[in-house]
């Protein structure tokens, strides 16, 4: 028994040793990637749980205005959306339920509206999840407008 009991501290000594490690660390920031936090303002120096990594950034001018449209990624998969002036100034995240902190399988701009962009929204984490269409139009930055492209 004595010897069974040891194995069993030794396993678990292993196994802790191996993922303690891994749960805590900090992993550094890439030179290529830009964090925010909730409030979509830009900050390198977030800790890990607090910081949403940014995997879409556009351009776009409205009213005469030049805006950024960017999206970060948390940690659990679910997405901020953000718009800001140049150079992340006056940063704010956008009001459209539909799309906000959902699980994003892509953004691309729409072809027929320079201020407008397609954002496909899985709807669910698994294999079988479904994903809807949406329009994103940013002509008035204030109030951005959503739109479902997939059939009711």
């Amino acid at each position: 028994m004595k010897n069974l009991s040891s194995i069993t501290i030794t396993i678990i000594t292993a196994i802790l040793a191996a993922s303690i490690p891994a749960v805590f660390a900090q992993r550094q920031p890439s030179a290529n990637e830009i964090y925010i936090d909730k409030d979509c303002r830009r900050n390198q120096q977030l800790p890990q749980l607090e910081r949403f990594t940014i995997f879409s950034r556009n351009e776009f001018t409205t009213n005469g205005q030049n805006y950024l449209f960017y999206a970060a990624r948390y940690q659990d998969g679910g997405v901020l959306f953000c718009t800001s002036k140049p150079n992340f100034n006056q940063p704010k995240p956008l009001t459209a339920k539909q799309i906000q902190s959902q699980f994003i399988d892509k953004i691309v701009r729409d072809p027929n509206n320079k201020t407008a962009f397609i954002i496909a929204v899985r709807n669910g984490n698994g294999p079988g999840a479904t994903t809807t269409n949406y329009r994103l139009d940013l002509s008035n930055v204030d109030r951005p407008k959503v739109t479902s492209l997939s059939p009711s």
